[in-house]
């Protein structure tokens, strides 16, 4: 039966051509990988974390000063949560240029569009919980962009504030955001994306491997040979992120003071290019019409037209660049923003 179960994920055979790594750069196990740390470094930090102003702070100076390798559980946990942010937007771009979204795959892109609002989520609830001046002053900011929103942005604001201002109520909702909500439904989601992945027949092939496989239909034993492909890639994945983490330390300012605004305050980094954007054209084009446009293009790709037309190929090229626009936009506000949001150069 566990046998039976197991095969509705992984399947017996695969073709030889799916075992090649630049298929799929081994993003979709990479992110799942990701997770896995950041739930169980999570767990970990929870049995010593308290979600209470001023105690959240002495709590995370606590694990990362006297706690038996807490520094390191919590380095690994901080930066495994920004390297997922990246390797799930490549998984997305990936699948976005192998055009692997197309019915019967076009669930599958659905679920991995809510997979990565989750994982935005998972982010940036957890950015308030060390509850130091740079947590503090970048949740403060990025809610405040809710406030741009005509009609229901003051209410959005103050229902994920938990009041009118960051304070204790903020922290209770994203800590349980954080630690209950988004891991629940992440479990949900990813059983269902790899479900699915394994119902529709594995990963998308391109057009020659599949002229190929017609004549050779050569299959190998998924076991072993995609799990030690699976297992080596994890095992490097991890070790890069091992060392990362012993290297460098998660940031931690001094403690949240309210009444102490810094010269800059900018928004967590993933969502830096929407601060930046504000800067530039109205809050209403910022906040609302630009990310509904990109967000409404994105779910309805897989049913505007069949690959190769032109209309697709129109709605992709208008995705690429507002992706690249974006990401320049990240860019200027991380590097090239000084003191007061002036322009200033990195070196």
């Amino acid at each position: 039966m566990k046998k039976n179960f197991l095969l509705h994920f992984r399947p017996r055979t695969v073709p030889v051509q799916a075992l090649r790594f630049f298929l799929t750069w081994g993003l979709g196990g990479a992110a799942l990988l990701l997770v896995t740390i950041q739930l169980f470094t999570g767990l970990l930090l929870s049995f010593f974390y308290q979600p209470v102003p001023v105690q959240a702070y002495l709590s995370v100076q606590h694990i990362q000063d006297s706690l038996f390798l807490g520094r390191l559980l919590r380095n690994l946990h901080h930066w495994t949560g920004h390297a997922l942010v990246i390797v799930v937007f490549l998984h997305l771009l990936r699948v976005l240029l192998q055009d692997a979204f197309y019915p019967p795959r076009h669930w599958n892109w659905l679920v991995g569009l809510g997979l990565g609002l989750l994982i935005l989520t998972a982010n940036f609830s957890g950015y308030l919980l060390p509850w130091d001046q740079l947590a503090y002053w970048a949740v403060t900011i990025a809610t405040s962009i809710l406030g741009y929103i005509p009609f229901v942005g003051s209410v959005l604001q103050q229902t994920v504030r938990g009041g009118a201002e960051v304070g204790g109520s903020t922290l209770q909702i994203f800590t349980a955001v954080h630690t209950a909500l988004v891991p629940v439904l992440l479990f949900l989601f990813m059983g269902y994306h790899f479900w699915n992945v394994r119902k529709i027949g594995g990963v998308l092939l391109p057009p020659e491997s599949s002229r190929n496989m017609a004549v050779t239909s050569k299959n190998v034993p998924a076991i072993p040979e995609l799990l030690t492909r699976e297992f080596g890639f994890a095992a490097v994945v991890f070790c890069v992120l091992l060392l990362f983490s012993m290297a460098v330390d998660a940031p931690l300012g001094g403690m949240a003071n309210p009444d102490l605004t810094p010269d800059t305050v900018r928004a967590p980094w993933y969502f830096v290019g929407l601060q930046e954007l504000l800067l530039h054209v109205p809050p209403l084009f910022a906040v609302l019409v630009l990310p509904l446009v990109g967000t409404l293009l994105l779910v309805f790709l897989p049913f505007i037209g069949s690959s190769g037309t032109r209309f697709v190929a129109a709605a992709k090229w208008l995705l690429y660049c507002s992706l690249m626009l974006f990401a320049g936009l990240t860019i200027t506000g991380i590097w090239f923003r000084g003191p007061g949001m002036e322009l200033v150069l990195p070196w």
